[in-house]
């Protein structure tokens, strides 16, 4: 089975070590050791792909300029395989001007074999051929709602990275291009965003556009993806939370196999491999059930669906990928309602993968 060849065939033992001082956030007038610092979560696993997995994520939680101001964090993962793959990263959120500006930054290495299968929509999850990518990427998304109703915020982002990619002989004999070189974009989104908290969101919901250019003038290709992401949530009591998603995305010009329209694997469409199926338009839905328990611990059960196409008209005729699954989720900061999970899904109803990720899906 694919499961046994592909994904997770022990499933991941994390344990949590999530608290420096007591479990809540910082309080107006609170002494300092009430403030939690960090959390970490080591992680070991083995997988067909990977043979042993061993990392660690990492999140440091800095004081807010305001009392009641969110708590800008830097997140750390590093995690490698006894086959010599490695990814590092740098993940820090900083907040400005009475939370009215967000900053987010991206710093990351990634040394990894990963599997292609094939352009559009219907893969054979058996037909693969094996790449070797080796990635340096910087990122910067600056949102900001200053001058603007609280509801509405509008944003920049820069993305520059290097890439290397070599392909394995495999069974898919139509490679693409290959693609190795600069990728640097700019650009922008616009958003109407109602949410009451962006890691455990209980009410409210986002709609945002956004489009980045890629150019030959700042790196080796030109093409343009741009993305309209419609999230809705609402709360059926104060533990249990439902959310939906619609994520529609588009690739065009000279676009590199890897960055197609189409799944990530972790937040949209959840327990395959990245653009398992993509294309040059993809379309995703999703949605869930959240359920806080005890503790630190929590719950969740989801649906998606997801399906790509060269065109529009393509897209629509298309069949629709499926996936249910269920997930557990570790309180690193519950004063934040910062969460870790684990999600197994069943895709297609006819192979098994996982995912673990810091924060919710959507």
């Amino acid at each position: 089975m694919y499961f046994w060849r592909k994904f997770w065939v022990v499933l991941i033992a994390c344990a949590a070590l999530a608290v420096a001082g007591e479990s809540g956030g910082a309080k107006e007038n609170a002494p300092e050791e009430d403030f939690q610092r960090y959390s970490v979560v080591p992680i070991l696993g083995y997988t067909e792909e990977t043979e042993f997995q061993v990392g660690v994520m990492a999140l440091l939680f800095l004081k807010p300029n305001e009392a009641a101001g969110k708590v800008p964090e830097i997140g750390l993962t590093a995690y490698g395989s006894t086959r010599g793959q490695l990814q590092l990263q740098l993940e820090p959120y900083y907040y400005m001007f009475h939370d009215q500006v967000c900053i987010w930054g991206l710093l990351k290495y990634q040394d990894w074999v990963a599997g292609y299968y094939g352009r559009g929509n219907d893969p054979d999850i058996d037909v693969f051929t094996n790449f070797n990518r080796k990635k340096f990427q910087y990122g910067t998304k600056i949102e900001s709602r200053v001058g603007l109703p609280s509801t509405l915020k509008y944003g920049i982002e820069v993305h520059a990275e290097y890439t290397e990619i070599d392909f394995e002989q495999g069974e898919i004999e139509d490679l693409p291009d290959e693609h190795s070189g600069w990728r640097n974009g700019v650009g922008y989104l616009f958003g109407l965003d109602s949410r009451d908290n962006i890691n455990w969101t209980r009410h409210g919901f986002l709609v945002q556009w956004q489009q980045m250019f890629y150019s030959d003038r700042l790196g080796d290709y030109t093409f343009d993806v741009e993305s309209l992401d419609l999230r809705g949530y609402s709360s059926l009591s104060k533990t249990t939370t439902t959310a939906v998603g619609f994520l529609w995305q588009r690739a065009d010009g000279d676009v590199p196999f890897d960055m197609l329209a189409g799944p990530d694997g972790i937040c949209r469409f959840r327990g395959v491999e990245s653009l398992y199926f993509g294309d040059n338009q993809a379309v995703i839905m999703q949605a869930e059930l959240r359920q806080y328990l005890w503790w630190r611990l929590g719950a969740h059960a989801f649906f998606e669906g997801g399906k790509s196409g060269r065109y529009f008209s393509e897209l629509v005729r298309n069949d629709w990928h499926r996936s249910i699954g269920v997930g557990a989720l570790l309180g690193l900061n519950l004063k934040q309602t910062l969460f870790a999970r684990a999600d197994i899904s069943w895709v297609d109803f006819d192979h098994l993968g996982l995912s673990f990720y810091v924060r919710q899906a959507f």
